[in-house]
């Protein structure tokens, strides 16, 4: 296996209009596998950069609850096999991961570009990280939840292929407390510290 030294070329855009309330200096890093290369590996940009993304307003609904307006930002072209890092108005981590215009997973071929292995991140009202939740091969893989110290709180994980529950983590001080391990959708069983 060849290993490459990765050179950063950091490259300063701005969105185009200055009369915008989104508007901020956004610094975009493309990292280049090989010095002088022409392939980007990987780039950090924002969702208040009217070039790259598009900001919908929308209204999400859901069974016996009032429709709530949410803030949806679709990537205007996103580039094949580049990793993406995401970053929000504030400056905060959002989304990352590579985006794949095609993928494989097992003997199946998706054409329908998307992101399939990714990791999404949520946060508190008060700027605090709340969730990371890792898809992997387009499947929900795993939800770490962090408690308003910021510390690790629970670590679910789940089956790829069925989507159930195997076991979730309960954090005390940084440390397993104990294991619940799922049989079923409702059915578990729990073991002290942390479980295989």
């Amino acid at each position: 296996m060849k290993y490459f030294l990765l050179t950063i070329l950091s490259v300063l855009a701005m969105s185009c209009d200055p009369k915008n309330p989104d508007h901020k200096e956004i610094i975009i890093y493309k990292v280049h596998y090989r010095p002088n290369s022409r392939i980007i590996d990987t780039l950090r940009v924002s969702q208040n950069d009217s070039k790259i993304f598009t900001k919908k307003e929308v209204l999400t609904r859901h069974p016996e609850k009032t429709p709530e307006p949410q803030t949806v930002y679709q990537l205007k072209e996103p580039l094949d096999g580049v990793f993406y890092y995401i970053h929000d108005s504030e400056g905060r981590l959002v989304m990352a991961g590579r985006y794949d215009a095609h993928y494989i997973y097992g003997s199946v071929r998706n054409d329908e570009g998307n992101f399939y292995n990714v990791r999404y991140y949520s946060y508190r009202k008060n700027g605090k990280l709340k969730t990371i939740h890792y898809m992997e091969d387009g499947r929900n893989l795993k939800t770490e939840t962090y408690d308003r110290k910021g510390q690790l709180d629970e670590v679910l994980y789940r089956d790829k292929k069925s989507g159930n529950t195997t076991k979730l983590e309960i954090y005390e001080n940084g440390e397993v407390k104990k294991t619940r391990v799922y049989k079923s959708f409702d059915q578990y069983y729990t073991v002290p510290g942390r479980w295989p």
